[in-house]
């Protein structure tokens, strides 16, 4: 009782403050084609392009895309004057803008010089804000639009949580709408008749303080979350926020900028003093993209912490708490039709305080070529070529160091011969030749390490691909133009790598695939795959086509193993485990997962993982996962979501270690949003058992509750990391609250 009470007094500070808006997108530069009388080019690509009949136009269709200024439009056929910018087009219309404007139609008339046209059944998003339908729309300006017989709401969905229908609405993005003969609905129920009304529509940003984050901790008692936005200039803005939790107050900054759309990035801190331990913690870091030029792209991430992760204290992002180390890199990209070109910095540090394990590549630099036909032979070439400069730590206790650095070419050439054997059957061979050089190695005996000089390893490797014969059967169902199609798709796979440079190979210190991929192998690998394919009519004539089914087994047997010499009571191995990998998605709604690994050896089965989820309506679905390793950690893993009307919606998600038979993680949330969309609520628990030697802090729970308003923040919780383990597909499953 005096939690509730508690927060009911805290509850009245939430309804005087502002809210967050992201930096704004600054429009692209243009592309050049052909020139329109406002001298500013017009650029056309579809898969058919042909001169018009009428001087100076053209005529396009297939997939047609025509930018002018800091607009888009495509179309499936576009007639366009390209002097003097007047045209039409029709077929899945889609125009954007720079703003973030979006617009939808059957068929359009436009000028591009006067910036005036028409839309025919269109439906527009304004500024990513406004929505918008109409039976024709008229275009006076880039900003003034007048609609009639249209619809106007802010709320996402096929039925919104509000919306004016209106025989004629007059608009200025960014200032006001005029409607006459309008109806207020609420979800699609008519409440109001309006003959004449206005609504402002001012999309600007504001600084102020959002609303606050208020809960209770078994541990620290009251806990408080408060931020203030600062809208800076047009393309960049900031968030500062303090926050009490676990017996003390953590300070952050975030900023945001985006220069244009093709330069934006991110700069954020924390700093957390803790009252119980008297530490300071703290965690920085930095995000950057750019388009530089020569169509060169930069990416660069900066992740700084201190030695004692601030994570693992007060974050409530599962990714982010469980993590053991930084990782900061730079990265500079091409690409050419074929081909690429990659160069990459990256360097990782430990923050777990027992170990401080130390990685980086400085910089790793790779050109690669994509299999390309040589002239009419039946060949095909690709290269996969790097050159790379490490350094790492070899000894990961916290308090001794032993730094090694090397550096390594290797070049790796391959021919491809792909042969059709039948309708039902091909095979692909694939041969390669290895030449890494190191320009320092390593060995080990009894722990300790020996540096060594230079060296070099030459290798080649050769893989034959049978896949057939393959059988498929085809099934109609009864009173549907579905169908059904059963594949039955075997696969043999033969690898080899000879042992080659043995002495030498004992002297690489493994980074990364290359530097284990010259190991010798000689191996057949079998599978036997099935799958169900399901035609499904989605129009008049189209068609989409769905896995329904994947069912493979596979298993390899290695003939080196087979082959080798034996030690006295030693058995050879060759088989490996026998893999069963069954994925399914036999309706919308109903989701079957398992792969197990069972070992002949043995007979027991080594690995066990299953998953299974259902949404039976559209408002509710509970999925189930299992993963069981022997000798190893087992969980059990669900999460249950129930939207309830009127706009109630539960999500819980619990982690269940079976070695211990506890649950680890149990996370509780309540949403609601009021039928206006005009404010709602989230309540939250949060309780864990983390049960880590090292962690100060053995046992978590958490009641947070927040309350939001549209338009002056974002509904739900801040900086709650991902609640919910797994989802189904949005494409299939939308947010059942929207």
């Amino acid at each position: 009782m005096n939690l509730i009470i508690k927060l009911i007094l805290l509850l009245s500070l939430v309804f005087t403050l502002t809210g967050e808006v992201c930096a704004q997108e600054i429009s692209q530069p243009n592309s050049r084609s052909s020139t329109s009388q406002d001298n500013n080019p017009i650029h056309i690509s579809a898969d058919h392009i042909v001169q018009a009949n009428k001087k100076g136009s053209v005529l396009a269709w297939g997939r047609v895309k025509v930018q002018h200024n800091n607009k888009t439009l495509w179309a499936d056929k576009v007639l366009i004057n390209n002097k003097t910018g007047t045209g039409k087009a029709r077929g899945h219309i889609i125009i954007e803008g720079g703003d973030g404007t979006r617009m939808k139609a059957k068929e359009t008339l436009f000028d591009l010089k006067s910036k005036q046209g028409k839309l025919y059944e269109s439906k527009t998003i304004l500024a990513n804000q406004v929505r918008l339908t109409a039976k024709e729309i008229k275009t006076l300006s880039d900003n003034h639009l007048v609609l009639e017989d249209a619809t106007l709401t802010t709320c996402k969905g096929a039925l919104p949580a509000w919306k004016i229908e209106a025989k004629s609405i007059d608009i200025k993005a960014g200032n006001r709408a005029l409607f006459t003969k309008a109806v207020l609905k609420i979800k699609n129920f008519p409440i109001l008749y309006l003959p004449i009304g206005y609504i402002p529509m001012d999309t600007k940003r504001k600084s102020g303080f959002l609303f606050p984050t208020l809960g209770w901790s078994k541990v620290d008692g009251i806990l408080f979350d408060q931020r203030y936005f600062w809208a800076i200039n047009r393309w960049s803005d900031a968030t500062i926020g303090t926050k009490r939790v676990l017996g003390g107050w953590q300070h952050s900054l975030d900023y945001r900028y985006v220069r244009s759309n093709n330069t934006q990035g991110m700069i954020n801190g924390k700093l957390y003093k803790d009252n119980l331990t008297g530490k300071t913690l703290w965690k920085g870091g930095a995000r950057h993209t750019q388009e530089l030029p020569n169509n060169f792209k930069f990416k660069g991430s900066l992740d700084l912490e201190s030695q004692q992760s601030l994570n693992q204290v007060v974050n409530n992002n599962v990714e982010e708490r469980t993590r053991r180390n930084t990782e900061s890199y730079a990265s500079i990209n091409k690409r050419w039709e074929n081909s690429s070109i990659d160069i990459l910095t990256r360097y990782r540090e430990s923050t777990d305080f027992t170990q401080d394990n130390t990685f980086g590549e400085l910089p790793k630099i790779t050109y690669k070529v994509q299999q390309t036909q040589i002239g009419d032979t039946p060949f095909y070439f690709n290269l996969n070529a790097s050159t790379a400069w490490f350094v790492t730590d070899l000894k990961a206790q916290k308090d001794e160091d032993l730094m090694f650095k090397t550096s390594r070419l290797d070049f790796h050439p391959q021919l491809t011969v792909p042969l059709s054997l039948a309708s039902w059957l091909s095979m692909t061979s694939i041969i390669g030749v290895r030449e890494t050089i190191y320009g320092r190695g390593l060995t080990t005996t009894d722990s300790e390490y020996k540096k060594t000089s230079g060296f070099s390893r030459e290798s080649f490797d050769f893989r034959s691909i049978i896949q057939g014969p393959k059988i498929n059967k085809i099934y109609h169902l009864k009173n549907s133009p579905e169908k059904i199609k059963h594949l039955l798709e075997p696969r043999f796979t033969f690898n080899y790598v000879p042992d080659m440079d043995r002495k030498d190979r004992s002297k690489i210190r493994t980074f990364d695939s290359i530097d284990s991929i010259g190991n010798p192998a000689n191996s057949i690998t079998y599978e036997f795959g099935q799958r169900l394919l399901r035609k499904i009519k989605t129009g008049t004539n189209q068609f989409e086509t769905k896995q329904i089914l994947r069912f493979n087994i596979s298993q390899t047997y290695n003939i080196r193993e087979a082959t080798r010499e034996k030690q006295i009571g030693e058995d050879r191995l060759p088989f490996s485990d026998l893999f069963f990998d069954f994925d399914s998605r036999p309706i919308e709604s109903i989701i079957i997962n398992t792969d197990v690994s069972y070992n002949f050896k043995t007979d027991l089965i080594n690995n066990f993982n299953f998953e299974a989820g259902v949404k039976p309506v559209e408002n509710f679905w509970v999925i189930m996962e299992r993963r069981w390793t022997r000798n190893g950690p087992s969980y059990i893993v669900g999460t249950l979501d129930l939207a309830l009307k009127p706009n109630w919606r539960a999500q819980y998600s619990a982690r269940y270690d079976e070695s211990v038979s506890t649950f680890r993680e149990n996370q509780f949330s309540l949403l609601y949003d009021n039928p206006c969309k005009c404010w709602g609520f989230s309540f939250n628990i949060i309780d864990r058992n983390l049960n880590i030697a090292t962690n100060e802090r053995k046992d978590q729970t958490q009641f947070l509750w927040s309350i939001k308003l549209r338009g002056l923040g974002d509904f739900g919780l801040r900086d709650k990391g991902k609640f919910l383990h797994r989802d189904f597909e949005e494409t299939s499953f939308p947010n059942t609250i929207n």
